[in-house]
């Protein structure tokens, strides 16, 4: 009877063995599938937030896109941004076609420390644009003007647009 007894004991212990690495694996993937807390130092991907800032409510007219993924990214940037490109991790800056003042650019850099100087260089960018503004498309200057730059983390953002209140919250949403 004591060797049937033990037997009965270890199939008890085997399912209870079983149930709790069952257990254990479950709580291992729901903890696993919680909100992932994101810094804005991690790296966003960038050609979603492109997409999704592109595609909101503020309307913008047919753009077209240059990007690092580009054949000569490095090269477009410089119609952009005069900081060294070996300070960008990424980047994606779209722009009207029609060449109105609607513009919407990211920049992801490698280092904190340099963001101050991509500011600076899409303040100056934005300068030279309502220049050109001003030479061939007057109505177009307010919203030159108007233009937004702002950063979060390694991330810089510039807006160009009559409406740009959605893009911006975008951006920042995906900073989250």
């Amino acid at each position: 009877m004591q060797i049937t007894e033990i037997k009965q004991q270890v199939k008890k212990m085997s399912k209870i063995s079983k149930l709790l690495m069952v257990s254990c694996l479950v709580i291992g993937c729901l903890s696993g599938c919680g909100k992932k807390e994101v810094t804005p130092e991690a790296r966003v991907e960038l050609t979603k937030l492109q997409e999704d800032m592109l595609s909101t409510k503020d309307e913008l007219p047919e753009m077209s896109t240059v990007s690092a993924n580009d054949k000569k990214g490095e090269e477009l940037f410089a119609s952009l941004s005069d900081v060294e490109y070996d300070k960008i991790q990424d980047y994606f800056f779209a722009y009207a076609k029609d060449g109105m003042a609607s513009e919407v650019a990211v920049v992801f850099v490698k280092d904190k420390n340099d963001v101050a100087e991509v500011e600076k260089s899409l303040k100056e960018h934005r300068e030279s644009r309502v220049l050109s503004y001003e030479n061939y498309a007057t109505d177009q200057v307010e919203t030159a003007k108007s233009a937004v730059i702002f950063s979060k983390g390694n991330y810089v953002a510039y807006i160009m647009n009559k409406e740009f209140s959605h893009i911006k919250a975008t951006f920042e949403s995906a900073m989250e």
